[in-house]
């Protein structure tokens, strides 16, 4: 049925409501109910693939990033090199970095699940110059020696995007954990492998990262291609 037929039935529920006196938060319950009752479920979106920065790009926001000061830099690059989620990261404490396993531990990721990110040498070394000889506390701090907030750490991405000129795509903290995702999809890491590095609970959410990388190979294969017969 075309939405405009809907009228008459919005128009039947509202008066029913109406004259109960239905709060929101009970109408809202009400039609939980009823989608449960018909066995509703929602559309299934068909996704495509993601927003991400090329290579180029990101070289590009890290570099800008790392010009902005040493700390903003490392920050931007813990975010993009574990690709967790802002809220993930804001998390993080110095005591959560296990530098001989070259390991971070995400204490309480998406569904207050644990889970271990690995991390290079270079990195692991960076934070352990950053930290010194600190091990508690949040791993990055602010001049109040407080905690990032997740609103923060979403500003200083857009500004460092904003300087370094990106303009192709809106730039978010997402969109380093997108970016971060393609790039190992197409340096070969498997989907079972990605999927526990991004802590998703179903395969298909990865698959879609995996999905990016094949079309730019497929991008840069007809363009080698065109190049050669002209």
């Amino acid at each position: 049925m075309d939405k405009s037929g809907l009228k008459p039935i919005i128009n039947l529920i509202a008066r029913k409501l109406a004259k109960q006196n239905i709060s929101y938060s009970q109408s809202q319950y009400i039609f939980k109910q009823v989608r449960k009752k018909l066995e509703l479920k929602p559309e299934k979106k068909n996704k495509g693939t993601v927003k991400r920065l090329s290579r180029k790009e990101y070289k590009r926001f890290i570099n800008m990033a790392y010009e902005k000061s040493s700390k903003i830099g490392l920050m931007m690059q813990v975010l993009f090199e574990t690709a967790t989620r802002v809220d993930e990261f804001t998390s993080f404490n110095a005591d959560d970095i296990y530098f001989e396993e070259l390991r971070i531990v995400i204490q309480s990721g998406k569904g207050d699940k644990r889970r271990e990110v690995p991390i290079e040498e270079n990195l692991a070394r960076l934070l352990s110059t950053h930290l010194k000889d600190r091990r508690s506390g949040p791993i990055f701090r602010t001049q109040r020696n407080g905690r990032f907030t997740n609103r923060r750490i979403q500003q200083i991405v857009k500004e460092i995007a904003e300087i370094a000129q990106i303009t192709s795509i809106e730039v978010t903290p997402h969109t380093l954990r997108h970016s971060r995702a393609t790039f190992l999809a197409e340096d070969g890491m498997g989907k079972d492998y990605l999927q526990v590095f991004l802590g998703h609970d179903q395969p298909t959410t990865t698959e879609i990262y995996t999905k990016t990388a094949a079309m730019d190979t497929d991008k840069e294969f007809r363009r080698i291609m065109s190049e050669n017969r002209s």
